[in-house]
């Protein structure tokens, strides 16, 4: 039984573990991370001293994705999956830039809108820093930069939680292996979390050994939410147990996370978002930050 563990646990850190020809990586001794090179999403990201593949199935990547409300219809997403990237380059050792034009909307048709970032890697931290020039008559209102589609914990007998502060002191929130929806079942389609700005401008993702830290090196002029959803679902309402499988019916067991920059960019302007930091923090947190 100890060796039947044992396995299970390696078939779950590798599966869809190995790089793609066709991805752009940038890594250094702690971090790993790449980008699909057709659509910019991220196809894999890696905590390397802690051997923890934190995104691992690249089938379930995701680049971006930004609300762009019509006069006669607010539900007009974009979602990124549905998007060629026109350039994701690695520019140097450090520096990767991704760019989508031409967006195409889910009610809209195709908008004059492009979205640009630049990821950088240094001294165990990811910067992604990213821009939209909204050329259309619509006001963007949200964008989700960065958005991780698979956001797994280290192995499935492990545990982690998303921390922010709440009246100076962390509070931590369980993401698995129960995942409590905060929402209320008639508001969402997923269970879902919604850490709000007020309390932190940083959230912590903290497992037994280590933390990675998501953040803005300052407080935005603009409304940031640090956003988690458990698709398709739970095992019952009552436990919150997240399901102990990859698939349930052929549908996929994820976790996504995501920042959602509220910045209500008008028509015609260019918008830069406030950087997103995401920093290996080893030791927990009794690490100091």
């Amino acid at each position: 039984m100890k060796h039947l563990v044992i396995l299970l646990t390696i078939a779950f850190v590798s599966v869809s573990g190995h790089l793609h020809a066709g991805d752009v990586t940038l890594e250094d001794n702690f971090l790993l991370i790449s980008f699909d090179s057709d659509s910019g999403a991220i196809s894999r990201f890696e905590d390397k001293p802690a051997h923890w593949l934190v995104e691992r199935r690249p089938e379930l990547g995701v680049s971006f994705r930004l609300f762009a409300p019509l006069p006669n219809r607010r539900y007009n997403p974009v979602f990124g999956q549905k998007q060629h990237a026109a350039e994701v380059t690695k520019v140097s050792d450090n520096e990767i830039r991704l760019r989508w034009e031409n967006l195409a909307s889910e009610n809209g048709g195709v908008l004059p809108i492009s979205f640009a970032a630049d990821v950088t890697l240094t001294n165990r931290m990811l910067t992604f820093a990213a821009t939209l020039k909204n050329d259309s008559d619509l006001t963007v209102e949200t964008i989700d930069y960065p958005y991780f589609g698979d956001f797994n914990p280290p192995s499935r007998d492990s545990s982690m939680s998303a921390c922010t502060t709440v009246k100076g002191q962390l509070q931590p929130d369980e993401l698995y292996p129960h995942f409590r929806n905060e929402k209320g079942y008639w508001g969402v389609t997923w269970p879902t979390k919604m850490l709000e700005p007020q309390n932190s401008h940083y959230c912590l993702i903290q497992t037994p050994n280590d933390v990675l830290y998501v953040g803005t090196p300052h407080r935005p002029h603009y409304r940031v939410q640090y956003v988690f959803e458990q698709h398709p679902g739970v095992i019952s309402g009552i436990t919150s147990l997240v399901p102990q499988s990859d698939e349930i019916s052929g549908i996929p067991v994820h976790l996504e996370f995501r920042v959602c920059h509220f910045v209500f960019a008008g028509p015609h302007s260019t918008t830069i978002l406030a950087p997103v930091l995401v920093k290996r923090q080893p030791g927990g947190l009794r690490t100091r930050l």
